[in-house]
Formats: C-alpha cells, sequence, structure tokens
C-alpha cells in the first residue's frame, strides 16, 4: 500500500504515487499515468506487490474514467494478479473486482461483469468490509438494472444501503436511497418511494448537502405531482428552487423552475396560471443566462403552447 504517516506519504515510491494522483486531479492524465507506472516499478522493486497492486487499480480507474477500456483492462488484469499473491491485500482484491467489473459494464458484458462484482461481494464480505460491500452491491444494483433485472437490482439496493447504514457512510446511503427510490417510482410503489426519499433527504440535511437535498426534493415534488397532490408537489419543488439558488447550480435551478412550473399549469383548481407563467419565465432566463439555446427554446416552446392553451394573451 502507498505508505503514509499522518496523510504524508514517506516513501519513494509513495511520494510518486501521490505525484500521479495530483497529475490525475490536475487533468494531466499522461503525466499521471507515467508516474503510476513509475510508482508500480518501484512497489515491484521493493518486493511490495500490494503497493504495487493499488497503484496499478487506481491506473485501471485512471484508463476507466478516460473510457479506455483496453487499458483499464490490462491495468486492473495486472492488479488483480499482484493482489492475489498478497495475504494482506484483501481489500485491495475486491476494489481491484469491483473495479474490473465496471470495465465490463461500459464494455456491455452484463454477464462477466456480474460475475466479477459477485465475487467482489463474497471477498468483501468475508472480510468484514462493509463500505465496500457497499460498493459492490451498489454495482450489482446497475448491472442488473441494465440487464432488465429489476426485482434483483431492488434487492441489490437495499443490501447496499443497509451495508452504507451500518457503516454510518451517510452520503453513499443518500445516494443509493435516491436510486432506490427512482425504481420504487418505476414499480409504482409510491408511498415506498417517498418514505425512502424523505430519508435520503434527511442523510444531505445532516451533512450540509445542499445540491443533494434539493435533488432529493425535487425527486420528492415530482413524485407528489404524479399522484395529483399539488400543495405538497409545490411545496417540495419550491424548496428545491431555493436550494438550488443558494447553492448556485443554475443547470438544476432552471430544470426544478420548470418542474414547478409544470405543476402550476396542471390545473386552475389547485394550481396557479400567474404562478405557471412565472416559473416558466424564470426558467428561460437561467437557462439564456447559460446560453443553453436547446433548453432555453424547448421551455419556450413549452410556455408558448401554455399560453396559447389558456389564452393567455399578457406576453
Amino acid at each position: 500500500m502507498p505508505r503514509t504517516i499522518e496523510g504524508k506519504y514517506v516513501t519513494k515510491s509513495s511520494k510518486v504515487f501521490q505525484e500521479g494522483d495530483n497529475a490525475w486531479l490536475a487533468g494531466d492524465y499522461d503525466t499521471a499515468r507515467n508516474k503510476y507506472r513509475e510508482a508500480a516499478k518501484l512497489y515491484l522493486d521493493s518486493g511490495d506487490e500490494e503497493g504495487a497492486a493499488f497503484v496499478y487499480s487506481r491506473l485501471g480507474e485512471l484508463e476507466l474514467s478516460q473510457y479506455n477500456y483496453e487499458s483499464a483492462n490490462q491495468a486492473l488484469t495486472t492488479a488483480l494478479e499482484l493482489a492475489k499473491n498478497s495475504a494482506q491485500a484483501e481489500n485491495t482484491y475486491g476494489e481491484i473486482l469491483i473495479r474490473l467489473s465496471k470495465v465490463r459494464t461500459a464494455q456491455l458484458n452484463y454477464n462477466a461483469a456480474l460475475d466479477l462484482v459477485h465475487k467482489a461481494e463474497q471477498v468483501l464480505d468475508d472480510i468484514g468490509n462493509r463500505n465496500l460491500s457497499g460498493d459492490a452491491y451498489e454495482h450489482e444494483a446497475y448491472i442488473q438494472l441494465m440487464m432488465g433485472n429489476d426485482s434483483a437490482a431492488l434487492k441489490a439496493y437495499k443490501t447496499a444501503a443497509q451495508l452504507f447504514e451500518s457503516e454510518r457512510v451517510t452520503l453513499k446511503e443518500a445516494a443509493v436511497l435516491r436510486s432506490l427510490a427512482r425504481l420504487e417510482m418505476r414499480r409504482k410503489n409510491y408511498d415506498e418511494a417517498h418514505e425512502i426519499l424523505e430519508k435520503c433527504r434527511a442523510l444531505y440535511r445532516e451533512n450540509g448537502d445542499l445540491l443533494g437535498e434539493a435533488s432529493a426534493l425535487s425527486a420528492i415534488g415530482s413524485l407528489r405531482f404524479l399522484i395529483g397532490d399539488i400543495p405538497n408537489a409545490r411545496k417540495a419543488l419550491m424548496k428545491s428552487v431555493y436550494l438550488y439558488g443558494k447553492a448556485g447550480h443554475n443547470f438544476a435551478e432552471a430544470e426544478a423552475l420548470l418542474y414547478l412550473a409544470r405543476v402550476e399549469a396542471s390545473n386552475q383548481e389547485q394550481g396557479s396560471y400567474p404562478r405557471a407563467r412565472a416559473h416558466y419565465k424564470h426558467s428561460i432566463e437561467l437557462y439564456d443566462f447559460m446560453q443553453n439555446d436547446i433548453m432555453k427554446h424547448a421551455v419556450l416552446e413549452e410556455y408558448q403552447n401554455f399560453l396559447n392553451k389558456t389564452g393567455y394573451k399578457g406576453d
């Protein structure tokens, strides 16, 4: 493993590894690749196969992020062979299996991806690493969804959420709950989805994650609108708009305003056509500010259709 004392890298190999991480963060991918390869060689020269496996795994992660699947596969396969030979590398071995499964998923080889992630689950469950186990089950859920196995995906998501909750990895738990709620909505289990989203929102709020909370509120608003609960849909979406604005996320704010406009435009009894007009216009203004002409014209067209439908002549 890259060696640290109080968070500082202390060996030449670990320092070179850190230089690779720094280069990746700065977007200098070629330098990052070279530093990772140099660090891996230094670890191997010192007899530290676990350290080399860790570095090759990071190199594979970099290549995967750049959609270089063959290079990612090569680096991760090398990492897997090295980790196999180290009795101390079970955590690294499990993580490599997850990353290799993601490569297979990106290559649309879902059966191979599923085999790898199941192996990762077994390894990580055996050593009691619940955090990485949660990552494995979360990725399994994604694979199952891609294969059209909603029930298996639901089970994997629930397992991942339970594992993250047991370790108090609350942001990961919240992200999984968001995906789980989306799946429950698709299955028309609206009460269950709402309960999950409220827990998801509470976790984001607990962490001070404005964007996460806003996303959960937007989902709650969309769900309430779907079942015809206009007042609560409005309430959730207004909070979502506020939080997105506070966080300075213009695109998400514009999108939430569009959802809010649709809620208000849905019917004259529970909604409000004047508020719908205001929300449509604000959404259009934000897309214009971001120079997103595609979304600007799409919302403008929807707005004009709304005006024609309601017979409003003021704009």
